[in-house]
């Protein structure tokens, strides 16, 4: 299945991010259950697919402070670790999100304006 192009606008509530339709759809159709969830600066995080042949995991108790793993609820919620939420400043609020290369990317509140994305 293709990603979806565009970028979502999503709501975070509890903790968990609400995937929209069109890419809750993506991720069932190529049975991407389990993430790898990963700040990738001060305003982003990526959720990437962990694989079932996926060897590259490494050790989810590696204590990398940046990388965490979640699985994705049979109703599209995401949820995201506490201590990754405080690193980025995410709260109850509405991210963009995004298909690329392979990951989907969060994009915090605060980031819109500057991907040129209006509120």
């Amino acid at each position: 299945m293709n990603p979806p192009t565009g970028t979502f606008l999503a709501k975070v509530r509890g903790g968990a991010v609400q995937l929209p339709p069109p890419l809750k759809r993506f991720c069932e159709g190529n049975d991407w259950t389990l993430f790898r969830v990963e700040r990738r600066d001060r305003d982003r995080l990526e959720i990437r697919p962990i694989l079932p042949d996926d060897l590259s995991g490494g050790d989810p108790l590696s204590g990398v402070a940046d990388e965490f793993q979640s699985s994705l609820s049979a109703d599209g919620h995401l949820w995201i670790p506490s201590p990754l939420r405080a690193l980025v400043g995410l709260g109850e609020q509405s991210v963009m999100m995004r298909v690329e290369n392979g990951a989907i990317e969060i994009y915090l509140r605060k980031v819109f304006e500057t991907l040129g994305f209006g509120p």
